[in-house]
């Protein structure tokens, strides 16, 4: 356990000290999550119902821009300059370098994520949630299940110079079937709606909008995320590499 929080300790001073990092992801998360609905709040005075969707449908994009890409990126710069593969010639265990990586992730994420609400409700009309524990359950748990997706896509990504770009099509995924680009998938086939659904950013959009209303079911949207969960974990056991790819 020392070490999982050791790996996890040094991933977050360099999260920190990454201009790259605090420039696309935390600046841009903050912009984005607290900017959208403040302007949907001042278009619309008094719509709690639309910028509470605004909101829920940027979280969830912003919480994908914060774990999927910052893992993926992270986890391909790290193979592809032998860092990983020196961290397991110290003896560290697949799991604690892997977890200790996205134990930071997570974390950052979580952050991020109540930083932007926290504001929100500050200067906007957004409700606080009526189950303020459930919201915490689905944000940690959201964070969690796409960090390690993040992880598991690292294998379909051939060097860190196009990890960022080969992310993009969750973040715009997220956006589209949590709402955050507007009610896009009305205008689409049903059946679009339908795949949207199954993606675990619909779970946390659904969880955390029954922890604000008070109404609706947590336990689908939380086992839609153990389910995602599974995946990534058999994904990062069978096919996560830990070197760069020979030429």
């Amino acid at each position: 356990m020392r070490e999982f929080v050791a790996v996890a300790r040094f991933g977050g001073r360099l999260y920190w000290r990454d201009k790259v990092t605090l420039t696309t992801s935390v600046a841009l998360s903050l912009g984005l999550g607290i900017g959208l609905p403040f302007m949907m709040a001042k278009v619309r005075p008094g719509a709690t119902g639309e910028l509470l969707n605004t909101h829920l449908g940027v979280l969830t994009m912003i919480m994908t821009m914060a774990t999927v890409m910052q893992a993926a990126v992270t986890l391909t710069a790290r193979r592809d300059q032998l860092i990983l593969k020196r961290m397991r010639a110290t003896g560290l265990h697949d799991r604690e370098i892997i977890g200790g990586e996205l134990l930071n992730v997570t974390a950052q994420a979580v952050l991020l994520a109540f930083t932007v609400c926290l504001v929100l409700y500050a200067v906007t009309e957004l409700p606080l949630p009526r189950n303020p524990l459930a919201l915490v359950l689905v944000v940690v748990a959201g964070a969690g299940v796409l960090s390690l997706l993040g992880a598991a896509w690292t294998a379909a990504i051939s060097r860190a110079e196009v990890a960022a770009v080969m992310t993009m099509p969750w973040f715009l995924l997220a956006g589209l079937g949590a709402g955050g680009f507007g009610p896009v998938v009305e205008m689409l086939p049903s059946w679009v709606g339908t795949v949207l659904n199954l993606l675990p950013t619909s779970g946390v959009v659904e969880g955390a909008r029954a922890a604000y209303t008070g109404t609706g079911d947590l336990v689908f949207p939380l086992v839609k995320l153990a389910a995602w969960a599974a995946i990534a974990l058999v994904t990062i056991h069978r096919r996560f590499r830990w070197e760069p790819r020979k030429s």
